[in-house]
């Protein structure tokens, strides 16, 4: 049966390769849904995590209205943003929940509350992980230098 895969999106989750897309098959009994899938350690194969509840996805396609979605993973977390809208889901991975997330107050138009029309208001992510490191070479030169007598 051939997928007709609308938005598709990679992101990562604990250095796991993710997709997630909508799914649009031509045969009537088969209903759309939003899916996650995961690529396999071996790097061919990839396997379906999780599918949207349906009752959630026609909210969803309501608000999405076909302008499409990008998404942002982090950690167990996965953010799917609807396009030209303030409006955005977050999966967790592990714990399989599906959840809202409450609007930005910050977004400009939205005035603290969700914009039905979502003019003027997006949101937008990218995920980011700060890390303070060390450069480990520079440690290996420095311990390779030859011993320096102290000439006191």
């Amino acid at each position: 049966m051939r997928r007709f895969l609308r938005s598709p999106s990679l992101v990562e989750s604990r250095g796991r390769l993710i997709l997630v897309a909508t799914v649009e098959k031509s045969k009537l009994n088969v209903p759309k849904s939003l899916r996650i899938w995961g690529l396999q350690a071996c790097g061919t194969t990839w396997v379906e995590i999780e599918r949207m509840p349906q009752q959630l996805y026609l909210q969803f396609a309501e608000v999405e209205g076909s302008q499409g979605f990008d998404c942002v993973g982090h950690g167990e977390f996965i953010a799917i943003m609807i396009r030209g809208s303030d409006k955005a889901l977050l999966f967790n991975i592990y714990g399989k929940t599906w959840q809202w997330i409450p609007p930005c107050p910050f977004l400009s138009g939205s005035g603290g509350s969700s914009s039905s029309s979502g003019e003027g208001c997006e949101l937008h992510g990218f995920a980011y992980e700060p890390r303070l490191a060390t450069p480990v070479t520079t440690l290996l030169d420095q311990l390779t230098l030859p011993f320096q007598p102290f000439n006191g």
